[in-house]
C-alpha cells in the first residue's frame, strides 16, 4: 500500500461479482452529502442555525466503453436498470489497489444505461440514485472503507493468512460503533467457501487475531457473480486491526474482493 496522491488509472470498479473496470473509464462522484435541518427561531435568533440531517450517500455515475459480448459484455453485465446493484471502488495509491487501500462501496440503485456517441466512440453511462432502502450499508453512513483483500487468487493449498492486519485509520484501540463487511467473488470453481473478516487489538500477535463477530459471508459459491454486504450491528465493537480469512469448503480455488466499511 503507498501513500499519498494517486491517478484515476489506479482506480478499479466491481459491481455484483463482477470487474467492470476493464470497460470503465470514470465513476463518481464519491459522495456522502448531509441535508440541513433548520433549527432557526426566527423570533429571536440573528442568525440561521442548522443541523446536520440524513446523509445521502451515492457512488455517482459509471462511465464506460460499451460492450455488448455475449455474457461477459458490459450490457450482459450491467444492461439492467432499476435494481440494486453492490457497487465497491478499490483506489490503489499510485499502482494497482492491494491490501489496506482505501476504497467506497455499498449497495446502490441503477437507475439507468444510457448509450452515448462520444465522437464515434459508443460509450455508456449508468447512473446511480443512491443508497438502496433494503440494503445493509442502508443503516450506516460510512461508504469509506478499506480493502482488506485486493482482487487475487486463493487456492485451498495456501496457508491460511497469518498477516498483521490493517490500522484503523484514526489509530484508535477501538471503535464502538460496527461497520459492514463487503466482498465481490469474480471467478472460482463452482465449489463452496467462507470469506471473513478478522480483527485484533494488536497487529502480528499469535492468537490476537478472531472472527470479527457477523462479518462473515456465510457459505457461498464460489462463482463469479456472487456478491455481499453485511451489517454487524450499529453498536458492535471493532478492534484495531483488521484482515481478511477464508475457509474453503468444497472450493478449492476463488479469485475474490473484500472490505470492511467501520462506522466511527
Amino acid at each position: 500500500m503507498a501513500t499519498g496522491r494517486t491517478k484515476r488509472k489506479f482506480w478499479r470498479c466491481y459491481v455484483d461479482g463482477y470487474d467492470l473496470s476493464g470497460f470503465g473509464r470514470t465513476i463518481g462522484p464519491l459522495a456522502i452529502e448531509y441535508d440541513e435541518a433548520d433549527l432557526t427561531a426566527y423570533m429571536s435568533d440573528s442568525v440561521k442555525g442548522y443541523l446536520r440531517n440524513t446523509a445521502m450517500v451515492n457512488v455517482g455515475t459509471y462511465n464506460g466503453v460499451f460492450d455488448n459480448t455475449v455474457t461477459t459484455g458490459l450490457y450482459a453485465l450491467a444492461g439492467a436498470s432499476g435494481v440494486p446493484r453492490n457497487v465497491l471502488v478499490a483506489i490503489g495509491g499510485r499502482a494497482a489497489p492491494a491490501d489496506g487501500d482505501p476504497c467506497f462501496g455499498g449497495t446502490f440503485n441503477q437507475v439507468g444505461f444510457h448509450n452515448v456517441d462520444d465522437g464515434g466512440a459508443v460509450t455508456v453511462n449508468i447512473p446511480y440514485s443512491g443508497w438502496a432502502g433494503t440494503a445493509s450499508s442502508a443503516a450506516y453512513n460510512i461508504p469509506w472503507g478499506t480493502l482488506l483483500h485486493a482482487n487475487a487468487q486463493r487456492l485451498v493449498a495456501d496457508p491460511v493468512n497469518d498477516q498483521p492486519g490493517y490500522d484503523n485509520p484514526l489509530g484508535v484501540v477501538s471503535t464502538a460503533k460496527g461497520g459492514y463487511f463487503m466482498y465481490e467473488v469474480l471467478d472460482g470453481d463452482g465449489g463452496d467457501v467462507t470469506l471473513f473478516v478478522e480483527d485484533a487489538a494488536a497487529p502480528n500477535v499469535d492468537g490476537s487475531f478472531a472472527p470479527l463477530g457477523d462479518a462473515t459471508s456465510g457459505l457461498i459459491l464460489a462463482d463469479p457473480g456472487v456478491s455481499g454486504i453485511v451489517a454487524i450491528g450499529t453498536g458492535a465493537t471493532v478492534r484495531r486491526y483488521l484482515r481478511w480469512q477464508i475457509a474453503f469448503g468444497t472450493s478449492v480455488d476463488v479469485t475474490f474482493v473484500s472490505a470492511f466499511m467501520r462506522a466511527y
